[in-house]
């Protein structure tokens, strides 16, 4: 083997190698339990209904933090419920939540 061989079999079982750690770390540890759990323990509000109710609506980040059962407001205070989409407001991201006291 030439040295540029041997670079090119370094290079692309590196890559095999990182791309077998993302993959496992993508697979691993999903929520699906909790999330149908706590979609069943939670109320569903309209964002009308709770922003009436006093709340905010929070949405989620991307990571599903708030489909978590101990996920908390940044008030530091459990969810009042999800917030599901009714015609004609604006379409609610999924995993929005309705918070008390969460302006910030």
């Amino acid at each position: 083997m030439t040295h540029k061989e041997i670079g090119r079999s370094v290079v692309v079982a590196t890559a095999m190698f990182v791309l077998s750690i993302v993959a496992t770390g993508c697979l691993g540890g999903t929520h699906d339990d909790d999330v149908v759990e706590l979609r069943a323990d939670r109320t569903a509000l309209t964002q009308q209904q709770c922003e009436e109710s006093g709340g905010v609506v929070v949405g989620d980040v991307g990571d599903g933090v708030t489909h978590r059962a101990d996920y908390v407001c940044p008030s530091g205070k459990p969810p009042l419920g999800d917030i599901e989409y009714t015609p004609p407001e604006p379409i609610a991201t999924e995993g929005s939540v309705c918070c008390l006291g969460a302006a910030n």
